[in-house]
């Protein structure tokens, strides 16, 4: 089973409350996808909490038999959710090795608009 975790960086301008919130709407999102295990982050709690777990706000963890089967499929829930809640990135993890999806920004996306009308008007 090959398990990643996703992080969600709110870039500092949402409180504690928000991320919990968004972090319940990316599980759901994400748990749609036909052969996802999608879970909280847990840590051991600090000596003297009541529980023996803390769950890691604005954390998943996302298993998969075949994880690489549908990585476009995470790639798409990502951006989506990225839009919908502006969130700065998502950044996915595995052992030592992440890669970070980021929401594009305006300017990147009329750029990208602009260019593809350019691409339109050559023909």
């Amino acid at each position: 089973m090959d398990d990643v975790v996703l992080v969600i960086n709110s870039g500092g301008r949402r409180d504690a409350e928000w991320l919990d919130a968004v972090t319940g709407e990316l599980q759901t999102d994400l748990s749609e996808i036909g052969g996802l295990q999608v879970s909280r982050v847990t840590k051991a709690a600090a000596d003297g909490q009541k529980s023996g777990a803390v769950e890691q706000i604005g954390q998943l963890l996302v298993s998969s038999g075949a994880i690489g089967a549908v990585v476009w499929s995470i790639r798409d829930v990502s951006l989506k959710f990225l839009e919908r809640t502006k969130a700065d990135s998502i950044t996915i993890k595995k052992g030592d090795r992440e890669v970070t999806i980021v929401r594009p920004g305006l300017a990147q996306v009329d750029n990208a608009i602009e260019k593809f009308g350019d691409l339109l008007a050559d023909e």
